[in-house]
C-alpha cells in the first residue's frame, strides 16, 4: 500500500498556492430572438418578405418587405425597394435605385440614391442621399450631403457642416372637403313646411 506524501509530517515548510482569477469578460451582446441575419459575402436576388427583424450585411437585389413591426437594417448593398408597415429602415451601407416606405423612422448615415423615402416618423440622414425625403421630421446630420428635394410636416434640424443642394419645403396638412356645414346640416334635417293652398273665388 502506497501512502499519500504530506510535506508538514517532514517538517517542511508549506506555501498556499494563490490561484490566479481571469480578467472578467466582456458581456457578449445577444441578437433579438428571432431575428434574420443575412451574412457578408452572401448574395441574394429576389424579393424578401419578413415577419421579424432583418440584418442584412451581404448583398440583395430584389425588394424588401414586411407586413409586421420589424426593423431591418442595411450593413451592406440593396437595389430594390424597403417596405416596412411600422418598424424603422437603418441604412449603414448602400440602398441603390429603390424606395423606402416606413412606418417609424428611418436613419441613414450611408448611402442612399435614386429614390424617394417616405417615413411617418423622423428621418435622420448624416451620410450621402439622391433623391425626395418625406417624413415628419427631418433631420439632417453635419456630415450629410446630398442632392434633392425635403418635404417636411412639422420640423426640420440642419446641423452645420451639411452640404445640401436641393428644395426645402414645410407639407400642408391635408384638408378634408365638407359637403355642409353643421348649421346647415341642422336646417335640411328639419321638415319642410307644408304651404296651404289658396284658392279664389
Amino acid at each position: 500500500m502506497f501512502k499519500k506524501w504530506n510535506p508538514e509530517e517532514e517538517g517542511m515548510e508549506v506555501k498556499e498556492e494563490k490561484t490566479i482569477s481571469q480578467a472578467p469578460q466582456a458581456p457578449v451582446a445577444k441578437k433579438p430572438s428571432g431575428a434574420n441575419t443575412i451574412l457578408k459575402g452572401s448574395k441574394l436576388i429576389g424579393d424578401i418578405n419578413v415577419t421579424c427583424d432583418l440584418e442584412l450585411s451581404g448583398d440583395i437585389e430584389g425588394n424588401i418587405r414586411s407586413t409586421d413591426k420589424s426593423n431591418i437594417a442595411i450593413m451592406g448593398t440593396c437595389k430594390g425597394n424597403i417596405e416596412t408597415k411600422d418598424g424603422n429602415v437603418n441604412i449603414e451601407g448602400a440602398l441603390e435605385d429603390g424606395n423606402i416606405i416606413a412606418g417609424s423612422d428611418v436613419r441613414i448615415n450611408g448611402r442612399f440614391s435614386g429614390g424617394e423615402v417616405r417615413a411617418k416618423g423622423k428621418i435622420y440622414i448624416n451620410g450621402e442621399f439622391n433623391g425626395k425625403l418625406e417624413g415628419n421630421e427631418v433631420e439632417i446630420g453635419p456630415d450629410a450631403k446630398g442632392t434633392g428635394e425635403i418635404l417636411y410636416k412639422e420640423f426640420i434640424s440642419i446641423a452645420r457642416g451639411a452640404r445640401i443642394d436641393g428644395q426645402i419645403s414645410q407639407a400642408q396638412k391635408e384638408l378634408k372637403l365638407v359637403k355642409n356645414t353643421p348649421e346647415e346640416n341642422k336646417t335640411e334635417s328639419k321638415p319642410p313646411v307644408k304651404e296651404a293652398a289658396v284658392q279664389g273665388k
